[in-house]
């Protein structure tokens, strides 16, 4: 068995101790902002009654949530590469070299906490704005937020993402993104950086300028470019790098020097 994989192996058993903790409060955070939102909204355009969801409207509110969290889950991600403090936390997940099942959950708890937040923060002001739209039930919408998060995992092929097998889906490749798209995305290759953030649809991809189709798999190899890689070889290296490289940046930026004075000192006449 290669070493990123038993590295993810560890490190998946190490965060189902700790994952609850960072997702359980989110989750009533989603929740919160829902009914805060709903709260916000009946007091600027009076409240509504709130009435029984058909299946129809039930529907449309799991569409809108769905579409709310994918968009979501491809900002903080794209936030993950674009913010440099948040970068040195998701290099933990660009690190293993070979992907598995079970590397989906490579995340270092920090990027967890911020990308959830993302996540939590989206998909309840969605649903708030939703259930007042719809004349709905508050708690049901929380329902339909969990069952949101569970469906855009299954409908983007989770387990298949980070694996071997080159799953990909042509021309659909346009509007969805395919397993094989995001293998990509943990390419190595100076082509294929900062490309593919996207969970289940590809077009936030397309808007942002940064869709790739898919390749043919061993065209390319996997990592962090160069030997960045190195620094992540065991679990307590996987949690406490990230630190280390932030205080090591820190302590390189130059001091800001003083400002010149505008003013000069006068000759001394002798």
């Amino acid at each position: 068995m290669r070493k990123s994989c038993r590295i993810d192996g560890f490190f998946w058993v190490v965060n189902r101790i700790t994952t609850p903790l960072i997702i359980t409060p989110l989750l009533l955070g989603s929740a919160f902002c829902s009914a805060l939102t709903y709260r916000q909204l009946s007091a600027l355009f009076g409240p509504h009654a709130q009435n029984p969801e058909s299946w129809l409207v039930w529907s449309c509110v799991a569409v809108i949530a769905t579409i709310a969290a994918d968009f979501a889950t491809f900002y903080t991600h794209y936030l993950d590469h674009k913010i440099a403090v948040m970068w040195e936390f998701h290099k933990v997940h660009h690190a293993a070299d070979f992907l598995i099942p079970i590397t989906n959950k490579r995340f270092h708890p920090v990027q967890q906490l911020f990308d959830n937040a993302g996540v939590a923060l989206t998909t309840g002001v969605a649903l708030g704005a939703c259930a007042y739209a719809f004349s709905m039930p508050i708690y049901d919408n929380t329902i339909i937020g969990i069952d949101a998060y569970f469906l855009v995992n299954a409908l983007s092929f989770y387990h298949l993402r980070h694996s071997h097998i080159p799953m990909s889906y042509g021309w659909l490749e346009k509007w969805l993104l395919s397993p094989a798209q995001h293998q990509l995305h943990h390419s190595r290759e100076d082509r294929h950086w900062d490309k593919n953030f996207g969970l289940f649809l590809s077009v936030w991809d397309r808007m942002f300028g940064t869709l790739l189709y898919s390749e043919p798999p061993g065209s390319y190899q996997l990592g962090l470019p160069g030997n960045e890689g190195r620094d992540f070889q065991s679990v307590w290296q996987l949690y406490l790098t990230p630190f280390a490289n932030i205080w090591k940046s820190r302590r390189k930026q130059p001091l800001p020097q003083p400002e010149a004075s505008s003013t000069t000192t006068p000759a001394i006449q002798a």
